[in-house]
This record gives structure tokens, C-alpha cells and sequence, in this order.
């Protein structure tokens, strides 16, 4: 008879295999969630990347970033590809030099001005939407993983044209939509515009948010020329109150299309 120990794994038990190395995880798939019939009558299904960096890899719990891009006018052109995105404007990059890790995930978003117009984009991209896509990116995730994580922290963040969808979704939290206590929504944590108000009312709303939201980090940056910074710079003239104290706002020297290279950390920290 004899008797086997469990308090040492080194007794009656094989020593333990060595831990395999995490790698990065990059996907590309197309969403079921976030589709519409545009102008044309045309069914637009949305393409999306993503990028969880190693340290995130089968982990439970992560933070999510969503970033939603600009008009397809900075060079190199996207070509309608979410990995050409995450390529030409570093933002992998940018995730990995950070000492905080997010994972992120970026839509394809097709920004034909009749759309625009009509309001498909918003319509497509709305609070529920927002929410159900956040849930089909951790599936997506977890296919992938050993664990289908949950969002810890949810981070918007957008440039230039991605004001079709962020400005709505501004709107929608200082109406304190019901929508926007629910799923990721609700795990709100950090917003990043770069160069995002192109109206007085768009500058409005991301302040707006802000007041609606005192426990969320907002980040505001503006390129050195161009209409964003006016509009910004006009509409703080004619405030009567401070900004909330939850509003950073980041004047830069640098170019409209070089914001999203420079400073998507700014939304990590």
C-alpha cells in the first residue's frame, strides 16, 4: 500500500508541461449585426477587424476598444479593408507600446453621403446595434480563444467622419436613453474624438456626454488647421460654463489625417 501526495505537485505527478506562448489574435469577419439596405437599395453588410494583443489572449475579462475611422481621403487609402485601418494608422501599433492593453475592433464603415443624408448610418449604428455588435465581436473573440471574454471597460473612439455615428450616439446618452445603461454600453469608461465636431451642435453633444457621464474619461483633439478646430474654438467662445471636469481637450500641431497615428493612446491611459 502506498500512498500518493497531492500537496506537491512534484510527488507521485509528472512535473508540469511549460505554459504555451500567447500570440496575438487578428481576425476579420463580416457582421451580422450591423447591416442596412442603403440609397441604392443595396444590402451592406459591415466588414470588421480585430486585434487582441497576447496579453489579453484567453483572458475572461477585457478591455474593448471600438474605433470608428474617417472619409477614405488620408493617404494610404483604406480600399474598404478594416485591416488597411488598423496598417495605415498604427493602431496596433499604439496598442502594443502602451502599457495598458485593450483589444480592439474596427468597422468598415461605407460613408456614401446619400446614406449619410438619409440617416442609414446612424440608424445602423444605433445604441442596441452599438451593443449587439460588442457581443458578436467577443464571439468572434472567443472562437478564437479558449474563453469567450466579457468587456471589463468599453473605449469609443473615432476620427473626422466617424462623427456620423459617435454624434448620435452622444445625443442618445444625454436624452439618458435606456439603451445606454445596458451590455458594453453600460461598461463605458474613456471617449476619444479626434478631430470630431463639425457642427456647433456636434460640439454641443460631445459635451453633452460629458455632463451625462462624470464617471467616463473624455478626450477631445484637434488638428492645427481645419474645420474641427474652428468649430470647437467657436463654440467654447460662445459657452457660457466651464467645461466639465471629465473633458480633456489636446490642441495639437500636427495634420488632420496624422491625429489617429499619434494619439489613439491618449484613450488607453
Amino acid at each position: 500500500m502506498y500512498f500518493r501526495l497531492t500537496e506537491h505537485p512534484g510527488i507521485g505527478f509528472p512535473p508540469p508541461l511549460p505554459s504555451e506562448p500567447q500570440q496575438v489574435l487578428r481576425t476579420r469577419y463580416t457582421s451580422s449585426v450591423i447591416t442596412y439596405l442603403n440609397s441604392k437599395q443595396d444590402c451592406i453588410a459591415t466588414q470588421c477587424s480585430i486585434y487582441v494583443p497576447s496579453e489579453l489572449r484567453h483572458q475572461p475579462k477585457i478591455d474593448l476598444m471600438l474605433f470608428f475611422h474617417g472619409l477614405d481621403t488620408c493617404s494610404p487609402e483604406y480600399n474598404l479593408d478594416p485591416n488597411l485601418v488598423i496598417q495605415n494608422f498604427r493602431l496596433a501599433e499604439q496598442i502594443q507600446q502602451s502599457p495598458k492593453k485593450v483589444a480592439l475592433a474596427v468597422p468598415m464603415v461605407p460613408f456614401i453621403k446619400a446614406d449619410r443624408d438619409m440617416g442609414f448610418i446612424r440608424a445602423a449604428w444605433s445604441a442596441p446595434y452599438l451593443n449587439a455588435f460588442v457581443e458578436e465581436v467577443l464571439s468572434e473573440i472567443g472562437k478564437l480563444s479558449r474563453v469567450r471574454p466579457t468587456v471589463d471597460k468599453l473605449i469609443i473612439s473615432g476620427h473626422s467622419a466617424g462623427y456620423e455615428i459617435m454624434v448620435p450616439l452622444a445625443e442618445t446618452f444625454s436624452c439618458d436613453n435606456a439603451e445606454t445603461r445596458k451590455g458594453a454600453l453600460a461598461r463605458l469608461s474613456k471617449v476619444l474624438a479626434l478631430d470630431i465636431p463639425h457642427s456647433a451642435r456636434a460640439a454641443k453633444a460631445l459635451v453633452d456626454w460629458a455632463r451625462s457621464r462624470r464617471f467616463v474619461q473624455f478626450t477631445y483633439v484637434f488638428a492645427k488647421a481645419g474645420d474641427p478646430p474652428t468649430v470647437w474654438s467657436n463654440f467654447r467662445k460662445q459657452m457660457k460654463e466651464s467645461l466639465p471636469p471629465n473633458i480633456r481637450v489636446r490642441n495639437t500641431d500636427d495634420q488632420h489625417c496624422a491625429l489617429p497615428s499619434k494619439y489613439l493612446s491618449l484613450g488607453i491611459k
